[in-house]
This record gives C-alpha cells, sequence and structure tokens, in this order.
C-alpha cells in the first residue's frame, strides 16, 4: 500500500526535480573544480612534452651513431635554434640529408626553449662524436637537457 504522502507527490509532478538554485549551485561547483584543475593539467602536458622531446633527441643521436656504422661513413647532425631543428646528414660534398626533426610550435612538442652549445657534430663510424655537444629542450617552465660526449655517450640529464 502506498503512503497518502507518495500518492500526492505523484499526482503533482511540480514537486518533483530540482530548483534553479540548486543546479546553479552544482554548476558553479564543477565551474570551480575545472578552473582550478585546469593549470595543473596544462603544466603536466607541457612537462610531457619537454620529456618526450629530450626522448626523441636521444634517439636521434643513437639514430646517428647507427647510420655512420651501417654507412661505414661519418654522418654530421646539425643543430638550427632557430628553426628547432635536428638533422641528420652527410658530409661534404654530398650533404645529403637523412633526416630532419622539428622540435618548434610547428611540431608535436611545441617547444619553446630549444639550445645547443654546438652548431654541429661529427658523429665517426665507431659511433665517437666530434666534439660533446649538450641540447636543451623546454617548455612550460621545464627544460631538460640531452647530452653527447666525445666516447658517444647520449644521455638524457
Amino acid at each position: 500500500m502506498a503512503s497518502a504522502r507518495s500518492e500526492a507527490a505523484c499526482r503533482n509532478p511540480g514537486l518533483t526535480g530540482f530548483t534553479l538554485i540548486e543546479a546553479l549551485m552544482v554548476l558553479v561547483i564543477v565551474a570551480t573544480v575545472v578552473g582550478a584543475l585546469t593549470p595543473s593539467v596544462m603544466q603536466q602536458i607541457s612537462h610531457a612534452r619537454a620529456n618526450r622531446a629530450a626522448t626523441v633527441a636521444t634517439a636521434i643521436l643513437f639514430e646517428a651513431q647507427t647510420l655512420a656504422g651501417r654507412g661505414r661513413t661519418p654522418v654530421v647532425v646539425t643543430f638550427d635554434q632557430s628553426a628547432k631543428t635536428i638533422t641528420i646528414s652527410l658530409p661534404a660534398p654530398t650533404s645529403t640529408v637523412l633526416s630532419t626533426r622539428r622540435f618548434g610550435l610547428d611540431s608535436e612538442f611545441k617547444l619553446t626553449v630549444f639550445a645547443a652549445d654546438q652548431p654541429s657534430i661529427t658523429v665517426r663510424p665507431n659511433g665517437t662524436a666530434s666534439v660533446s655537444v649538450i641540447i636543451t629542450l623546454g617548455g612550460g617552465g621545464l627544460s631538460r637537457q640531452v647530452r653527447m660526449t666525445l666516447a658517444g655517450q647520449v644521455r638524457m640529464l
């Protein structure tokens, strides 16, 4: 048996649902939570991009070592700070470009910081480098460094 109160509520549909004030309060709470979380989410995304870019830069230096070893000829790795690119090419006179990777705002990484302490290095077939290089990649307040030593050791710092 249904009580008289529940029967009255079912017959009067105006008594069910949320009031306008309750709905607005829920919207205000949701907007506050979203507003509080957005900066940290954006920071995490930019940190992930910088970490991934450093991983890719490390892989490019390993790729240069592999290409030099397989081809039994040195390769040149060029760091263009204005275009924010790393290019692997054969040495002069051919200067054939083997690969190019972008790190700037027009790339998947959207980095604002791209610097290398050397404009280019030569990677020999035995994996050693002509000079050591430190590449700095960053964005969103985080910067990562990748270093290649004269002995050919590649490390992400």
